[in-house]
């Protein structure tokens, strides 16, 4: 790259968007004026804030006991009161009870039956607008006060009368009278038992003998400030990093368009890539300002607005004070990759749209897929770990969380996952904006009215011989969302104790690999392309895909012992809950009742069948549209690796995955990838059955196997054997990098603009040194 091109359209893209008012506002004004705007109205709206009393009545006081007093005559009634049937709850009462409501408390002596008050309740409390009602049975008072005579008390299995409260749970002020009217009847009852235990003389420590006491090591307010800024500036920096690259990168893709400036930018002599790079700086310039900004305006509001809300005692209570300058900086190194990440997705799907308009549309769902990953560091028992550190987006939110929260050791742990991974989706991000640049159908589409009907007409007569990219994409998705959407409907339901028998455990095999993978894909492909055949990669058996048969296998079983290294390093970093074992124990807990032969049927060749034809065929062959070979086989990779559904199993699939995309593509054939597939199922089921018992019925796996226990899976291979391995398996993938893949025609494309721009930064980099 020539850092010239990329400064001088650096410099373009941030004198155009300094020049553009709307931008400015959305990405300048909008957050310093925000945070205070919202400060405000919050002080301005708690000022008609008002503590409504919960209205009560009583029915039946004349039953309730003289002591302790639930209630007594209210002492200051107000005018539209008559005072007569007025009470209101003993101060000393609410006081133990923690409540400091109002309540308007109207009451009546007698009691009536239980079944007319359950009757009539629902309308009393509607009619009247109450918001609860205490009932209290007749001979309510007389029960009591029989407790405290121990002599004259109730004989086992006499029913005492209960008193009632009556709420009406969807509704929203009972609801909240509920809560309160609890804790002041928990209290009162407490001081009714003791009460009875005195008159007794049994001594009250007995029903409260002791208590826990408490201690809190937070260094206040320091530690809640840390906690409660870790959980809300992740979520910020990241919402605000993506929504800053929104508007710079619809004006500096759409924007152009419009503008008509875009052609004059592709014709100077820079490379697609240095545009790419320099409106990539732009974006991330204005992504970090606008978080930067906002996360200014948001300190500045909680420091000095928030802190008025009620004199100071709310903000008190949350300690919502000025964050920790030291988490700053924090906050500043994880904006970068952040913003870099952001702005990339953000220019890669603006160069669809063909104007402003359309481009918020696109850049909408982006938004949405990013929400779950940002909201998943922010829910109660989740923290950063192996697993957590691979997610995308999510990874970065938990390490921010980790260095505020000044859990250092934790953080350093996982650094190297989290920057790796985001790291990784930054080039994949650059890459796919360089490619939307490189593809002038994508830059140049013309506009077009869509019609379902025309659409459909569209896709049928332009179908390609194998599926497009788009296609291939949603047919990932559709396999993805099957099991879960009808799943329910035609899986085999479990017995009572959530097992699976056997002639179940079949009947879900063929219905997950047969109907839910393999007949979708064969129905897409008659439907959607015009050939079968090179869709799944069918060729004629010739020399080359026979080499490949043989190596295929071969290559399963060299890889087999690192596969269970790999399954081993995954099991101690990201352990399966007990609750996802117990659930695949009585899943697969019927196989035992299964011959040999049907389980390998069942685990090892049917799913290398119907997996491959979904995995390596569909979605492989139409992300060769891509123009990547290797870009297509991760994304397929990473679909076969979600098939699998459990996280323990979709990482080792998706790194296989990769290995069998890489025979499909160069033998160009999906037959050795099914062997493959095939025989690493066999030989993982195979090592299962390896116990010290197994051995010791077959001597001649000694050979094999180094180490083994009692446990099913446990067996280890021999040294040597596991270094043999490692070089047969080096030596088949050299092999199978030697043989000439077939190319696409976006491939062969993509491989000559990549040629064309190694040619001309060697002329530049010539004519540099000739002028010097």
């Amino acid at each position: 790259m020539n850092w010239d091109n990329i400064k001088l359209i650096l410099k373009r893209e941030l004198r155009d968007q300094a020049r553009d008012r709307r931008t400015l506002f959305s990405v300048i004004g909008l957050p310093v004026l925000l945070y205070p705007l919202m400060g405000l109205m919050v002080l301005q709206v708690m000022q008609f804030r008002q503590t409504h009393p919960t209205k009560l009545r009583v029915i039946g006081l004349s039953e309730l006991p003289g002591n302790p007093e639930l209630f007594v005559a209210a002492t200051k009634p107000s005018e539209e009161e008559s005072g007569d049937n007025r009470y209101e709850f003993p101060a000393a009462l609410l006081k133990d009870a923690g409540v400091s409501s109002r309540f308007e408390i109207e009451a009546s002596e007698a009691s009536v039956d239980a079944a007319v008050v359950e009757k009539t309740a629902k309308e009393t409390l509607e009619a009247e607008k109450l918001d609860a009602i205490i009932y209290f049975p007749p001979g309510f008072k007389e029960r009591m006060e029989s407790f405290q005579d121990a002599q004259s008390g109730p004989s086992d299995g006499e029913e005492i009368p209960s008193p009632q409260l009556i709420t009406n749970s969807s509704d929203e002020r009972s609801k909240l009278a509920d809560n309160r009217l609890r804790q002041i009847l928990h209290s009162w009852r407490e001081k009714l038992i003791q009460r009875n235990l005195e008159a007794n003389k049994v001594p009250t420590e007995i029903t409260d003998p002791f208590s826990f006491g408490t201690l809190d090591l937070s260094e206040k307010p320091l530690d809640q400030s840390s906690f409660l800024w870790a959980k809300i500036f992740p979520f910020i920096v990241v919402i605000w990093a993506l929504t800053g690259a929104f508007y710079p990168a619809i004006d500096l893709c759409a924007g152009e368009k419009e503008r008509g400036t875009l052609e004059t930018l592709l014709s100077s002599p820079a490379l697609r890539s240095e545009i790419v790079a320099g409106k990539l700086l732009a974006i991330m310039t204005f992504s970090i300002a606008t978080s930067v900004l906002n996360l200014a305006s948001m300190g500045f509001t909680a420091s000095f607005v928030m802190g008025q809300v009620g004199s100071g005692e709310m903000a008190s209570r949350l300690n919502f004070g000025p964050p920790p300058i030291w988490s700053l900086g924090w906050l500043f190194l994880a904006l970068i990759p952040m913003a870099a990440l952001f702005s990339a997705l953000a220019l890669a799907i603006a160069t669809m749209a063909r104007s402003s308009k359309e481009g918020q549309y696109y850049l909408l769902p982006l938004l949405m897929l990013n929400l779950p990953l940002v909201v998943l560091p922010v829910l109660p028992d989740t923290e950063l770990t192996f697993g957590t550190s691979l997610i995308p987006v999510s990874g970065m939110s938990f390490l921010l969380k980790s260095l505020m929260e000044g859990d250092y050791t934790k953080a350093a742990t996982y650094t190297l996952p989290v920057l790796g991974v985001t790291a990784f989706c930054i080039w994949v991000a650059i890459r796919w904006a360089i490619d939307q640049f490189n593809n002038e159908s994508v830059l140049f589409r013309e506009s077009e009215r869509f019609s379902l009907q025309a659409w459909l007409r569209k896709v049928w007569r332009d179908r390609q011989d194998t599926p497009s990219a788009a296609g291939a994409f949603v047919m990932g998705i559709v396999l993805l969302a099957l099991p879960h959407m009808v799943g329910k409907y035609i899986m085999p339901g479990t017995d009572a104790e959530g097992k699976l028998g056997a002639g179940s455990l079949i009947q879900y095999m063929l219905t997950n690999q047969i109907v839910l993978i393999l007949l979708p894909v064969v129905i897409a492909a008659f439907i959607f392309t015009r050939s079968v055949k090179k869709t799944f990669l069918l060729r004629i058996l010739d020399p080359r895909v026979f080499a490949a048969i043989l190596m295929a296998p071969i290559l399963a079983i060299c890889l087999h012992p690192y596969a269970i290294y790999l399954r081993d390093i995954i099991q101690n970093t990201i352990p399966m809950s007990q609750d996802l074992q117990d659930q695949l124990q009585n899943m697969l807990g019927s196989t035992a009742e299964l011959p040999v032969f049907e389980i390998f049927l069942l685990f090892a060749i049917l799913p290398a069948i119907c997996e491959e034809f979904a995995c390596r065929g569909f979605i492989l062959s139409g992300m060769r549209h891509i123009g990547h070979k290797w870009a297509a086989i991760s994304i397929a990779a990473i679909f076969f690796g979600l098939l699998h559904g459990i996280l323990q199993q979709s990482i080792p699939a998706t790194i296989f995955g990769l290995v069998i995309g890489f025979v499909a593509v160069q033998s160009r054939s999906i037959l050795p990838a099914i062997l493959f597939h095939a025989t690493h199922n066999s030989l993982v089921f195979a090592q299962g059955m390896i116990t010290t018992e197994t051995i010791q019925a077959n001597p001649w796996l000694n050979t094999l196997v180094a180490v083994a226990s009692d446990m099913p899976g446990d067996a280890r291979y021999q040294p040597v054997l596991v270094f043999l391995c490692g070089i047969g398996a080096v030596v088949i993938v050299g092999i199978l990098a030697r043989m000439p893949a077939e190319l696409s025609s976006e491939e062969r494309r993509q491989a000559a603009l990549n040629h064309q721009g190694v040619f001309r930064t060697a002329i530049g980099k010539r004519k540099d040194r000739t002028s010097s």
